[in-house]
């Protein structure tokens, strides 16, 4: 994605949809988007037959970015969208979606799919979450009406795990150093799917971070990949999820 479509990162959820448009779904099983400045474990263990995401719909009260153009407005212009076409493809997208909310319990049964979209409430922080090629192309449709809306990253793919069955990661909620990230070398552990942010420009000049990382990172990616250690705890399948599960 170049700058403008990207915009700060608030439509790096487009990125699998770029990706999709590539067409690769026959030889891969799945997709990943994550952070460039996000670690993911990869010994910790996904179900990819279904969506995964790191906290679900946790923040399903939350009102943070929802006022503004990226917010209430965009979610009325992907409404007004879905309201106007006459796009087969568009019409059955949002009839998925619609039958997706209603299936997972957020539509009571004499409401359509505007309430949800335009409650103003919901988010759900995304910098790591994986989607199945049984999945990708209903991820593509819905994103393309929110990315062509302009809806934030955090709010479109909130949407999105509510119509869809996923797994949510083991410690979800210490996946995230919020005001924590110059504690980040206390915080990461090998029993977490993925940290978020460790930022790479604090490792640029040989100075005690750079240190610290090695130390706290590198050397439990070493123990596990090269020396076999199975010193973690992992997600199972059949373990609970944060709704939606």
């Amino acid at each position: 994605m170049n700058p403008a479509e990207m915009h700060r990162g608030f439509f790096a959820y487009h990125c699998i949809t770029l990706a999709q448009q590539m067409r690769f779904s026959s030889n891969v099983n799945g997709y990943f988007l994550l952070a460039d400045d996000s670690i993911f474990n990869i010994w910790q263990q996904i179900d990819y037959s279904r969506v995964h995401h790191v906290m679900g719909v946790t923040y399903s009260n939350c009102s943070d970015w929802w006022p503004g153009d990226n917010g209430i407005l965009a979610a009325r212009r992907a409404v007004q969208t879905a309201k106007d076409t006459v796009d087969p493809k568009v019409i059955e997208t949002w009839q998925t979606f619609e039958n997706g909310l209603r299936k997972y319990g957020y539509l009571l049964p004499n409401e359509t799919v505007d309430s949800q979209m335009l409650s103003g409430l919901g988010r759900s922080v995304s910098d790591f979450f994986y989607i199945p090629s049984t999945k990708i192309d209903y991820y593509a449709s819905l994103m393309t009406i929110f990315y062509k809306a302009g809806l934030f990253l955090e709010l479109a793919v909130n949407r999105f795990l509510r119509s869809v069955n996923h797994q949510t990661s083991p410690n979800g909620n210490y996946s995230y150093l919020w005001l924590n990230r110059r504690n980040w070398s206390t915080l990461y552990s090998e029993n977490l799917m993925m940290l978020h942010p460790i930022k790479p420009s604090q490792f640029r000049a040989p100075v005690y971070e750079r240190f610290l990382y090695c130390e706290k990172v590198m050397q439990v990616w070493s123990d596990i990949m090269f020396r076999g250690s199975t010193n973690y705890t992992t997600k199972q399948d059949g373990d609970e999820d944060y709704l939606n599960g």
